[in-house]
Formats: structure tokens, sequence, C-alpha cells
């Protein structure tokens, strides 16, 4: 019986050690948390059933601090991300001389990160020193109605909706592919299957931080919700209740 126990004792073991060597290099991560990695680490966050790892530096050509430079250069890295299917490989690229995280889309996922360390001026940075830091976040989910209400835009007029999609301003991104309904400061909200004009007369108006003039505020999702209307020549557009920002 002793012998038995013994045996059983070093069996468990020997599974305890296998168990910690398949977890070696993966750490866990959480949405809306900054983690780091290291060339070949990956990291799981649990909830969403997501793994990224780490996997390469293609390019490092960032220009060193305090050293002249004809451009700023930048660093791009390869990834793995597997969400519950086959893995992808996905190359993310930042600029050199900023400390803002570039941001990359994957399957309604959003990607912030960073690369460390920074070049210094005659220095090689060794691979085993790079670290990725990244915050993985959830997009906001957009709604799928607007190419309906330009189809057909008799049947939405006067209907109230609700529009979950990216702020475009002053159609800076010309996407509406018509001019403004009401007056020139119209502005255009865009989901996953088109963009529509919103009423600069409406009663509600677009949160005080947002400007239709600037690129940088495009990427901003907001939810409106409203009535359609329909001009004489047929153009549809919304009269905004309610315009909230979605973080």
């Amino acid at each position: 019986m002793r012998k038995l126990s013994v045996c059983l004792a070093a069996f468990l073991a020997m599974a305890l050690a296998v168990s910690s060597c398949s977890e070696l290099g993966r750490s866990r991560g959480r949405l809306n948390e900054e983690f780091s990695l290291s060339l070949g680490e990956r990291a799981f966050i649990e909830e969403e059933n997501l793994e990224v790892k780490f996997v390469e530096v293609v390019e490092d050509s960032r220009c060193p601090r305090g050293v002249t430079c004809i451009w700023a250069g930048r660093v791009a890295v390869i990834v793995e991300l597997t969400h519950a299917g086959p893995s992808d490989r996905l190359t993310l690229t930042e600029p050199g001389l900023t400390d803002e995280y570039p941001k990359e889309g994957y399957e309604g996922y959003e990607l912030a990160f960073h690369v460390t360390p920074y070049p210094q001026p005659n220095e090689k940075i060794p691979t085993s020193a790079y670290r990725l830091h990244i915050v993985i976040s959830k997009l906001p989910e957009l709604t799928e109605i607007v190419v309906s209400i330009i189809a057909d835009p008799l049947t939405f007029e006067g209907r109230e909706i609700t529009v979950v999609g990216y702020y475009r301003g002053w159609d800076l991104l010309h996407e509406a592919n018509t001019g403004p309904p009401v007056t020139r400061s119209d502005w255009v909200i865009k989901d996953l299957t088109g963009a529509i004009y919103i009423s600069a007369e409406s009663e509600a108006v677009v949160p005080e931080e947002l400007h239709p003039n600037l690129l940088q505020d495009t990427g901003i999702v907001l939810r409106v919700r409203g009535t359609v209307r329909v001009t004489n020549e047929g153009q549809p557009y919304i009269e905004a209740k309610g315009i909230e920002r979605v973080e």
C-alpha cells in the first residue's frame, strides 16, 4: 500500500509538472487593461476566449530621440490572434517619435499598442528586449439599418429609429455621396451599411467635444435616436431627439 501511495504521488507530481509546462509563456489578460508580452509569449483573455501571441518584430526604423532624421520611422510587429477558431496573423505598425498608442481593429475588437524599448543613438535593441504593450477592448455593435432607409425612404418616413455608428462630421470621408439636406451644418453618421445625414436643426445636438471638421473625431461612435424625414427631392435624413457617445 505504501509503495502504491508513493507511485501515485510521483504520478501526480509529473502531471502537475506537465500542466505547468503547457502554461509556460502564457499569461492572463483582461479586456480594457494593459498587459505586455515578450517575443514568443502569449496572453489569454478567458472571458472572450481570445488569445494573442507576440510573434515577430519585422521592422524597426524608428528615429532615436534627439537625433535628426529625414522621417520618424516606424516599428512593425506581427501578432497571432486566436478567437474561438483558426488563428489569424495581424501586423501592428507604430510610428516613431510619438507617445500615442496606435489602434488596429480585429473581429469586433480594438487593439491599442506600444512597442518598447525605444531606440537609442548608436545602440541596437536585442531581440529578447522587445516588449509589446497592448490594450484590447470590444468595439461597440453598430446597427445595420441605414442601407434600408436609403433604399426605401418613404417606407421609413416619420418612423422613429436608432442608429449606432461612427460620427463623420461634415461628411469628411465622402460616404454620404450627396449634399446636406437641410442646412450646410448637417452632419453624417455611418453604421455598418451606409451613411446618412443628421439635421443640424435637430432637437438634440452633437456632444461639445466633437468637431465636424476634424478627421480625428471620425472614429467616435454615437447612438442617435430620432425620426426619419424625407426631402421633396426624396433624400432621407434624421431629426435627432437624442444623441449620446458610445464608449
